[in-house]
Order: structure tokens, then sequence, then C-alpha cells
């Protein structure tokens, strides 16, 4: 009786390997994703992902208190930029169903790609209205660290980066011309 028992058991646990390995089969390789029934669009950013308000905040080192005297500013930011995101990713949508048809409109594409342009640069935009709206919760030396940062992050400043014009193995040759 035993042997029979460990004979079911085994069949029992086989059959459900089967289904599970089946399910991620079809999960991994032959459903598409499904981003519309999951409750705010598209997958969440990744772990250690931060928004550029909230880098340069860091990167600041703000105190307690110029955190909660700056809550709001970043919660209005941190809204804008999520709708502008869905935003964003219809146009993304959008394109992405032009580009799946056997003779796609140009004209169409075209229209789409400076929709995407517009929406980033409003994007771009409104970074820099939220940055100017934290400088004035700023100590001096903060100040200029901050103007430091734009500088670098903002203004394309390579100088003293890897790679850069004044980084290691110091500057390029120039381009030969063309």
């Amino acid at each position: 009786m035993s042997s029979r028992l460990t004979q079911l058991l085994l069949a029992l646990s086989l059959l459900l390997n089967c289904f599970v390995l089946a399910g991620f089969v079809y999960r991994s390789w032959i459903s598409p994703p499904h981003w519309e029934g999951r409750m705010g669009g598209p997958p969440p950013p990744p772990p250690g992902f931060r928004s550029p308000l909230d880098a340069l905040s860091h990167d600041l080192k703000l105190d307690d208190s110029q955190k909660q005297a700056l809550k709001d500013l970043f919660d209005r930011y941190s809204a804008a930029r999520r709708d502008r995101f869905r935003e964003i990713q219809k146009v993304r949508e959008a394109m992405s169903a032009e580009l799946q048809k056997p003779e796609f409109d140009t004209a169409r594409i075209d229209a789409l790609v400076e929709q995407m342009s517009g929406l980033r640069a409003e994007q771009q935009k409104e970074n820099l209205r939220s940055i100017s709206q934290l400088s004035p919760h700023l100590r001096p030396a903060q100040r200029e660290e901050l103007h430091r940062i734009l500088a670098e992050r903002y203004g394309g400043s390579w100088a003293g980066r890897a790679g850069g014009p004044d980084g290691p193995g110091g500057p390029r040759p120039p381009r030969p011309p063309q």
C-alpha cells in the first residue's frame, strides 16, 4: 500500500510541476504583456530610479525642515511628471501600432514624433521651473552646489568627467575633417 501511495504522490507532484512549467512558458513567451490591466499603466521605474528633482534634493542634502517646506512642490511635480509620462506612453503605443501596419503612414509617424518631442520638451521645462521654485529654500552653500550641478547636468559640461575633454587621458584629439 505504501508504494502505491508513493507512486500516486509522485504522479501528482509531476502533474503539478508540468502545470507550473506550462504557466511559466505561456506567461514568458506566448502571452503579450498587458499594461492596461494594471493600475497606473506602464511598469514602475526600476528600484533606485529617482526623478530629477528627487535626485537633486538628495545631492543637495536637504534637511528635514527644507523637505517639509518643499513637500507641496514635490507632490505637484510628481503628479505632473506622472501625467506627462502617461501621455508619452500613449504616444509610444500609437507609434507602435502605426509601425506594425504593413504600410505605415510616414506623415502620421512624423506627427507622433513631433508630439513626443513636444512632451519631452515640456517635461524638461517643468524640471527647470520646479528647480527654480526649489532654489529660494536653499542655504547659500546649497545654492552654489545647485548651480554647479545644473551647469553639469543641463549645460552638458563634460569637464572633469571620465572620458570628457579634461578627464583622464587628457584632451581628445580633434575630429578629422569630413
